[in-house]
Parts: structure tokens; C-alpha cells; sequence
């Protein structure tokens, strides 16, 4: 197919989450395409978070809700199949469960071909959240192409329901960000200061949210294995949440109190990548693509981060950055020693990162590789 294409974009419901927050880059950069983009979502307009519809808003992008309650709604598939016939779509794109489940059937009643993507890792699942994953599944596997934004995702999902062989529309397509405003430069040194709490001395920043997953005690332990061989080193977490408590009682058992800074949630991250020596990623579970990843590439920082999930599709080791095992605590302080002992190394590091998160994780490079995957279902379909 040549010419322009209007796609569907097809969401759950506009929640707080890090699929849906990505639509506004993907369609931002959809504008300067020949892809013309509207987006829906299934659900009723009452599941929207307030927080996504001012980001969606503030994009001057428009938005409709459904108001599909469940997967039975009777309304359901003809409120759907209407919705694409009478917008006179080529495509349709469907993301999450929910959108999936009914996407492939109703595009079939009107006579369209549907791309699906799954934005998480698979994990073991119980009752009505187990069966309707494996809707999804069934449903994305009869689509022109089922999508997943790290190999990490893609295995977790053949493990789970095609442990006999994956099936062939499976493809991974790595997902992107607006990298504009991660651009690297001098640091802001007051900044940096209130980072490091004064201290004049190498800095660690760790950024995320105060989860589980995240792997921040890991770091803490770690820490003073790192600071024997760089005694004047600060370790900044940047981040919050409802484990702060418990991290403030690990810092304090440790004893690195004057070297580890609650730096607190900030909104001004890409002040905080230039003002960082490394940047650390510790997760130990979970992570598929993480954004702070992308986003400390195109800022050309020198990353170390664990090696697991989505982070070595971002983080090739010793290319863009140097990884670790999760959960290693003297594999993530070699790792943290030799980026501050060699400057050099960090150069190149960040400098490699910078142009990996350009040509694979912009949203502008993500926009293209949906283009074409478009063309090619549209002109199949026909």
C-alpha cells in the first residue's frame, strides 16, 4: 500500500500506566508520517486517570471512550467493528489485554487487519487475571502481528502459553520515548550539590520508584564495598514510595548514612542524568523496557544496570554500558568501581548509549518501524 494510512490506536482505558503514557510521544511523532492516528479506548471515560488525559491534553490530542464494561458485553463487538468501519481505518492497533481480546475479532467483522502489542513481562497469574492474559494471547496470535517491546517479553510469554514453539507472527519492536529534552551537557552544579548533600565527590545516581522490584537494597549493601575504593562517592536515590521507611532503616544499618541521599521525586530528570558520574539500575525482577534506561542512553550517561528483563535490549554489556547479575552486590559495585575509575570508558560508554537510544528507542525511529509494519498488514490483508 502506498499513500496515507489511518490507524486506530486501541488502549484498555487511559490509566496511569507506562503503555498508555507512551501514546503521547508515539502520536507526537506520528504527525510528521503520512500515519494518521486516532485514539479510543475500550472503557468507560469514569477509568481514566486524570494525570493521562492532561498529558494526552496537553499533546492536543483528542480521545474517545467506549464505555465497553467487560469482555461479554453484548454492545461490545459491533460497538467496535462500527467504530473502525465508520472511521474508515486501515489498521488497527491494539494495545493491552483487554483492546487485543476484542480488537482482532471485531477488525474481522470489518474487514480490517490488526497489530497487537504487550508491554509487559509475563508472570505467573491466578483466576480471572490468568484467563484473560490467555484470551489476549490466543487473540494477538491471530492477529497480522503480535508485538513485544523486549525479547525479555517475548520468551516470558512463550514460556507461559507456546512452550511447544513460538508462533510466526511473534516479533519484537522495541518501543520509544521523546529523547528531545535527554540531550547530554555541562551538569547544573548546584544540582549536583544538593544531589550529593556537598559533598565534592563522585556520584551514583539511582532512579526509580521505591518498589520491590527495583533492587535499591541491593544497591545499599553494595555501597560499602564501593566506597573502600572511593571513599568520597555519594549514592543518590532519586525516587519514592512506600519502602522508603524501610530503606532509610537499611541505610542506617549499614552505616553509610553521610554517603547514601534521599534526593526525593524529581521532575527535572534530565538535570539529574547530566549531574550523575554513572547512573545505576539495580532491578532484580519484573523490568521490560525501563524508561529511566532509555532515558539516562540519550543522555549519554554511563549506565551499569542488572541484567535482567528488557535492560540488555537497551544496555548491549560493555557497548553502551556494563551489566551485572541482579541481586549480585559484588558485581554491581565491580561494576560501579571500574565506570568511576575510567573516565574514558565512561565517555565511550555514554556516547554509544546516546546514539543506540536514538536509533532504536526515539519515538520518532519506533513511529517508522510501525509504518512500515502497517503497510506490510494492510497490503497482506488486501
Amino acid at each position: 500500500m502506498t499513500g496515507p494510512i489511518r490507524a486506530l490506536v486501541l488502549v484498555d482505558a487511559f490509566r496511569m500506566g507506562g503503555a498508555e503514557t507512551l501514546l503521547a510521544p508515539m502520536i507526537v511523532a506520528s504527525r510528521d508520517t503520512d500515519v494518521d492516528m486516532d485514539v479510543v479506548s475500550v472503557s468507560p471515560a469514569a477509568m481514566n486517570s486524570e494525570k493521562t488525559m492532561r498529558i494526552l491534553a496537553d499533546a492536543g490530542i483528542t480521545t474517545r471512550s467506549l464505555g465497553i464494561r467487560r469482555l461479554l458485553d453484548p454492545i461490545a463487538l459491533p460497538r467496535l467493528a462500527s467504530v473502525i468501519h465508520r472511521g474508515g481505518y486501515d489498521v488497527v492497533h491494539a494495545h493491552l489485554e483487554m483492546a487485543m481480546t476484542l480488537a482482532v475479532p471485531a477488525a474481522a467483522l470489518a474487514r480490517r487487519p490488526v497489530v497487537c502489542t504487550f508491554h509487559h513481562v509475563a508472570r505467573s497469574l491466578s483466576g480471572r487475571a490468568a484467563g484473560r492474559e490467555r484470551l489476549a494471547v490466543e487473540a494477538a496470535s491471530r492477529s497480522y502481528r503480535a508485538l513485544f517491546v523486549s525479547e525479555a517479553s517475548r520468551q516470558s510469554f512463550q514460556e507461559s502459553y507456546r512452550s511447544h514453539g513460538m508462533p510466526d507472527n511473534w516479533r519484537v519492536m522495541h518501543n520509544g520515548i521523546d529523547v528531545a529534552n535527554f540531550t547530554p551537557g555541562e551538569p547544573d552544579w548546584t544540582l549536583r550539590a544538593e544531589l550529593s548533600s556537598g559533598v565534592d565527590g563522585p556520584l551514583v545516581v539511582l532512579p526509580g520508584a521505591f518498589r520491590d522490584f527495583k533492587g535499591i537494597p541491593v544497591a545499599i549493601r553494595a555501597w560499602p564495598l564501593i566506597k573502600r575504593q572511593f571513599p568520597d562517592a555519594v549514592l543518590a536515590l532519586v525516587g519514592g514510595g512506600e519502602l522508603e521507611g524501610e530503606l532509610r532503616e537499611l541505610v542506617a544499618a549499614e552505616g553509610v548514612g553521610d554517603s547514601v541521599v534521599f534526593a526525593g521525586i524529581r521532575t527535572n530528570m534530565p538535570d539529574v542524568y547530566r549531574a550523575a558520574d554513572v547512573v545505576l539500575v539495580p532491578s532484580t525482577k519484573y523490568e521490560n523496557l525501563p524508561t529511566v534506561v532509555i532515558e539516562a542512553s540519550a543522555t549519554a550517561c554511563a549506565i551499569a544496570a542488572s541484567r535482567i528483563g528488557g535492560i540488555p535490549d537497551i544496555v548491549p554489556d560493555g557497548v553502551t554500558g556494563l551489566l551485572f547479575e541482579p541481586g549480585s552486590e559484588e558485581e554491581l559495585a565491580a561494576a560501579v568501581c571500574r565506570l568511576l575509575g575510567d573516565a574514558d570508558l565512561r565517555h565511550r560508554l555514554g556516547a554509544a548509549a546516546r546514539e543506540r537510544a536514538h536509533a532504536e528507542f526515539s519515538a520518532t525511529s519506533w513511529v517508522a518501524r510501525l509504518q512500515t509494519t502497517y503497510r506490510e498488514a494492510i497490503g497482506t490483508h488486501r
